[in-house]
């Protein structure tokens, strides 16, 4: 996926679209999200996160592939439904494994998976930019498609067998699959949700955004647009790796709000003083907004596996169901996020747009205050 945004500025160039409609028809996979977070935690159910996640790859490398096809703008929201439904389901059974593994060893350790993701999301915006006046879209995208299917696949024989899910059924019997969550809980999972799509948000809007942006705005050349991308992958990546830590000296409450208000104010800040300078030199726009990207990258890192921990820790209610109802809330919100962005983006311009994702990891940060008040939560 990864690389697949590293070429979105020149996919949105093939079908000859504006940032509005482009954007909006990219955030049509927010609708196929909803889709896959509403039917993810039933399927698990049925066969086991581990087969879930062997099955799902194969539409996931189907739907990145196909974007390097794409010539025509009905065509975008169409592979984007298409893949966004391939990768929520793929979350819902990945994630859902990182969370029993986690709880078994009694350690923050979903920071450093989701940095292990961040790693071959560099990996894939590096290798985009190095190839891109070499390779076009179509070529790249179905190599890198393949490449992915075939790791998942060899890797995904080691994942936890169906025995783990059942045994995690099993040990939160408080809430039956088919029982109504009560209101207090639920009440709970709106905060860690709401908090969650906001961090997503500001996380989506580098990979839908970045490479836009350095081309468009900041007229830098094809394979050089890349370089905001990778620096904020490469951040996100020394974040989640020291994120654990971190979170279990001084709590997840503490971790996310310094991130959230940091992360936020320095990538708006790094934005609007890029913007200021462009005009004279771009390349010194270039370092700052790379900078802006850092900061953003620092502040995000532990957000998405934090609130992951938060909602699968809840008593009584078993790890998928609750991952897959927390994914249901953050995709709607996140598929409003997206479409606010488009639409600012046609309104005013795409660098005030961003501001906007900005605001949301400020709030997310914010609003972490509140997982204090999880039900019997360990993380008070």
């Amino acid at each position: 996926m990864a690389a697949t945004g590293a070429r979105l500025a020149e996919i949105k160039s093939n079908v000859g679209a504006t940032n509005t409609a482009f954007g909006v028809s990219i955030m049509v996979g927010n609708l196929g999200s909803l889709l896959g977070t509403f039917i993810g935690g039933r399927i698990a159910h049925r066969i086991g996160t581990r087969r879930l996640v062997q099955t799902i790859i194969f539409g996931v490398a189907i739907s990145q592939g196909l974007y390097g096809f794409l010539n025509a703008l009905w065509q975008v929201p169409l592979v984007a439904f298409f893949a966004g439904t391939c990768y929520a389901l793929g979350n819902v059974g990945v994630n859902s494994q990182a969370s029993m593994i986690e709880s078994r060893f009694g350690k923050s350790l979903l920071p450093s998976f989701h940095g292990s993701w961040s790693l071959g999301a560099l990996f894939g915006s590096l290798s985009a930019g190095a190839i891109a006046r070499v390779l076009t879209p179509e070529k790249h995208l179905v190599i890198n498609s393949v490449i992915a299917l075939v790791g998942v696949t060899l890797v995904s024989r080691r994942l936890l067998p169906i025995l783990a899910d059942r045994q995690d059924i099993a040990a939160n019997q408080g809430i039956k699959h088919k029982q109504p969550i009560p209101r207090e809980i639920k009440k709970f999972l709106y905060i860690v949700s709401l908090g969650s799509l906001l961090a997503l948000m500001a996380e989506a809007s580098v990979g839908d955004w970045s490479s836009i942006l350095l081309k468009e705005d900041l007229h830098l050349a094809i394979g050089i647009n890349t370089l905001g991308y990778s620096s904020f992958l490469l951040a996100q990546i020394i974040g989640r790796f020291s994120a654990g830590k971190l979170i279990d000296k001084f709590g997840i409450p503490k971790v996310l709000r310094v991130g959230g208000i940091v992360g936020g104010v320095g990538y708006a800040a790094g934005l609007l003083l890029s913007l200021s300078v462009v005009h004279h030199s771009k390349y010194l726009a270039l370092v700052i907004m790379c900078l802006a990207y850092v900061i953003l990258g620092f502040g995000v890192a532990p957000m998405p596996p934090a609130y992951v921990t938060v909602s699968s820790s809840i008593p009584g209610l078993p790890t998928s169901r609750a991952l897959a109802r927390m994914g249901i809330f953050s995709s709607l919100g996140f598929f409003l996020g997206r479409g606010i962005v488009s639409l600012l983006a046609g309104v005013v311009s795409l660098p005030i747009a961003l501001l906007f994702p900005a605001l949301a990891l400020v709030g997310s940060g914010l609003l972490a205050n509140r997982l204090r008040e999880g039900i019997n939560s360990p993380l008070s």
